[in-house]
């Protein structure tokens, strides 16, 4: 919904610029989630007991969040001495990338402590807090610099929220060294994953405007964005659900493959009723959000479809994989994705336009299903089997 105001808010230079820097932030949040909360999410079950481990975890975070800030200063200091002409925008952006970091962490480590009233009431506040951001800023036609720092401040009523809540139960202890040597240990594998599938996700993107054009680069992050609930669903389903399989895979590991079974057919289900109306009405939905201007781009909204349905496919043995830590996965997988669109994208943009960098995104994933699949068989640990 903000992106769709700040569409009409913003100059196009600056609805440009400030879409980049969201692109980069998310970068920057899979990163930081590759140190933390993805080894969080799996290292919960083992150490549920411990309660000094969620507080290395803030640790971890808080030094992630430092590194950057540091990173964005040297920038600074480069751009004064080249002068590139970031130096306006570069610190608020960084406050934004900071925050958004934080509210991820915050908002994941919430799900895995299935601490979900808490959870709604961060999410109710910085829903509210966005949107008022958004209306404001258009009410009064800001900078993008301003606009930066406006979000930002958004994110503070939720951030508050947890802190107030995190100061009785905060336990710093000499084990939690050994925490960050085992989520470094994770990370070796999940960071530069991280940054292959950032590469992998947005190849198409930003190429399909260099090809294309601005128009159809504007008609395909629209639609992406109409997909941003789809997104936000797996994301939530994947941190509630994996923590909770990994303490019963504690346990056993069929119970946790019986737990997998069940919690994924049922909160897919809804997942898969919204793509079926998405298809349904697609016209009537890119006329909506945004205007004639758009009614031909339906097929887009269509297309992205089969694409989630592909993903929706490979959906457990993504959730499999991370179960049993074959982490390495991960980056071979996307690493051969990546060389893959590289090696496509001019042939299918030329050829099919928007239709051929859906194409190219679904037979990524293909890719990574067979890899990941192939994997899983290998060692017996199919998930698949416990579907039949």
């Amino acid at each position: 919904m903000t992106i769709l105001i700040f569409a009409r808010t913003l100059q196009a230079y600056d609805f440009g610029v400030f879409v980049s820097i969201q692109l980069y932030t998310f970068l920057l949040m899979s990163i930081s989630s590759a140190f933390v909360v993805q080894p969080m999410q799996v290292l919960y079950g083992t150490y549920k007991e411990n309660r000094a481990y969620l507080s290395a975890t803030v640790l971890i975070q808080l030094g992630v969040m430092l590194i950057t800030f540091f990173a964005v200063s040297f920038i600074y200091f480069l751009d004064r001495y080249y002068d590139f002409g970031w130096s306006m925008v570069l610190f608020p952006a960084g406050a934004y990338a900071i925050a958004t970091m934080l509210f991820d962490y915050i908002r994941k480590r919430l799900l895995v402590e299935n601490k979900m009233n808490k959870l709604l009431v961060i999410e109710l506040l910085v829903t509210f807090s966005q949107i008022a951001a958004a209306a404001i800023s258009y009410l009064l036609e800001l900078s993008i610099s301003q606009v930066l720092l406006l979000m930002t401040l958004g994110f503070l009523p939720s951030i508050v929220f947890f802190i107030g809540n995190l100061i009785n139960s905060t336990y710093i202890k000499t084990e939690s060294l050994d925490f960050l040597k085992t989520h470094f240990k994770q990370a070796q594998w999940l960071a530069p994953t991280a940054i292959v599938q950032w590469l992998t996700s947005n190849f198409f993107v930003a190429t399909s405007g260099l090809i294309l054009g601005v128009e159809a680069l504007g008609a395909f992050r629209l639609v992406q964005t109409l997909f941003g609930l789809i997104n936000v669903l797996l994301q939530g389903i994947e941190s509630y659900v994996l923590p909770q399989a990994s303490i019963r895979f504690q346990q056993s590991k069929q119970v946790a493959y019986e737990y997998l079974k069940t919690l994924i057919v049922k909160t897919i289900f809804p997942v898969v009723i919204i793509l079926l109306v998405m298809f349904v009405f697609a016209d009537q939905i890119i006329l909506l959000a945004g205007g004639k201007a758009y009614i031909t781009y339906g097929f887009v909204i269509r297309w992205m479809v089969i694409l989630y349905v592909i993903i929706l496919i490979n959906y457990p043995v993504r959730m499999l994989i991370r179960l049993h830590e074959m982490n390495h996965l991960f980056l071979s997988g996307y690493i051969i994705s990546f060389a893959l669109s590289l090696s496509t994208a001019s042939y299918l943009l030329s050829n099919f336009q928007l239709t051929g960098a859906i194409i190219g995104l679904g037979l990524n994933q293909l890719v990574l299903f067979a890899i990941w699949q192939y994997s899983l068989h290998k060692k017996e640990r199919s998930l698949w089997k416990s579907f039949t």
